[in-house]
């Protein structure tokens, strides 16, 4: 794979550990409407900044892929992204979105990664919170196994982090090129490093 090519990354903004859905139902006094927060999607080409946009998905909601598949049909840029970055398996607390339908629909290869290993997997820890969801426990369960790639920050040896990565519609020995050329300023590929500070500023307000 190019170094060059035009990728898409997304992630989501903070929000409150009083939003999620568990922590609504243990406290009945807090609002039971579901909190948004902004969904970011940063398009590069290499480690040149092209495009930014703004959604937003809900917390523990089932929106995100919808969400994501939005953003990326609206984008000035669409016919030449060739790769999907997402921080995680899981955004806006347990809101999924489903590389696999994304993946199906766009062609276009979509890593999901998040920003250290798992201490557990992710289907258990989404089971216990929301047993009856059987089928983003399926899908959970049916991603790839976790890949791993040591990158060097700045090119520089002395500088080297572990990366972790769920991919699908490429293969590892295909990322590896451009993980090592996005890794210019952060081990995290450079196009999700600024989703996440676009994402870390941006805030909507309740009810918006």
């Amino acid at each position: 794979m190019k170094k060059n090519i035009v990728t898409i990354a997304f992630d989501d903004a903070p929000h409150s550990k009083m939003d999620l859905a568990h922590n609504r139902i243990l406290n009945p006094n807090l609002t039971v409407n579901p909190t948004k927060v902004p969904l970011v999607g940063v398009t590069c080409r290499g480690l040149q900044l092209l495009h930014t946009t703004r959604s937003q998905i809900t917390v523990d909601g089932t929106d995100a892929t919808e969400k994501i598949l939005e953003v990326i049909q609206q984008n000035p840029y669409l016919n030449e992204i060739q790769l999907i970055f997402i921080d995680s398996p899981t955004m806006g607390g347990f809101n999924l979105p489903n590389a696999f339908t994304i993946y199906e629909q766009t062609h276009i290869p979509v890593i999901l990664l998040p920003d250290r290993r798992p201490k557990s997997k992710i289907g258990e820890v989404f089971q216990e919170v929301f047993p009856s969801k059987a089928d983003q426990i399926a899908y959970l369960e049916q991603l790839p196994g976790l890949e791993s790639l040591k990158v060097e920050i700045n090119h520089n040896p002395g500088i080297s982090r572990i990366i972790y990565f769920h991919a699908i519609g490429i293969e590892k020995h295909q990322l590896i090129p451009l993980f090592h050329h996005l890794s210019e300023f952060s081990a995290i590929p450079e196009p999700l490093r600024l989703a996440h500070i676009i994402a870390s500023e941006s805030r909507i307000e309740f009810g918006e």
